[in-house]
């Protein structure tokens, strides 16, 4: 997405008409990223509009010379962060090997278990929905990583983490996220054969 500098210009004037402007250019994408992280419309609502806040009350700080989809992106992140630090979930971390360049759907079902199980179409609906019982930092990583389509790199800057916590923290994401799913799996075949 590309922001005019007239545009950002005209923020940094505090002019109302060019936040209006701003804002209709990343309602969209603002909403998905909240959304893919929170995994609430209400809570991806708010966050959005504390975004707005911040973009506005922050606006004076951005270098213009620096592209504004990354610095929104850096703020819309941190937001969520913060948001779920608040309201503290947790979660149990396990090892597994790593996988690059594969969408999330492909990466979490092993080839010999959950993968012949479920279909596609269920596969993406039972992922969104267990990345909500994720960690906020696994939960983050993976909304980067596989929604965003960020490098390893480009989330390191964007977290502010180093590039080795960042793999890790994916490794280990990937991995809970395919524990939930086979659970999800062994109660779903339970659930069959008592019927």
């Amino acid at each position: 997405m590309h922001v005019e500098a007239s545009i950002i210009a005209r923020c940094k004037k505090h002019d109302k008409a060019a936040f209006v402007e701003l804002f209709k250019m990343y309602e969209r994408y603002l909403f998905k990223l909240c959304y893919s992280y929170v995994q609430n419309q209400q809570d991806a609502l708010d966050i959005t509009q504390e975004v707005y806040i911040k973009v506005f009350k922050n606006i004076s700080k951005f270098d213009e010379k620096m592209p504004f989809h990354p610095w929104f992106r850096a703020v819309t992140v941190n937001t969520c962060i913060n948001f779920k630090r608040v309201c503290r979930y947790d979660s149990v971390s396990l090892n597994s090997k790593d996988e690059d360049d594969k969408s999330l759907e492909e990466v979490i079902p092993a080839q010999n278990d959950v993968e012949n199980e479920v279909l596609d179409k269920e596969l993406g609906r039972l992922i969104r929905e267990n990345l909500e019982g994720l960690k906020p930092k696994h939960r983050m990583v993976l909304v980067l990583r596989y929604y965003e389509g960020l490098s390893y790199e480009e989330i390191s800057v964007v977290l502010k983490e180093p590039l080795g916590t960042v793999k890790t923290d994916i490794y280990r994401a990937r991995n809970i996220l395919k524990e939930k799913l086979r659970n999800v799996l062994i109660n779903q075949n339970d659930i069959n054969r008592t019927k």
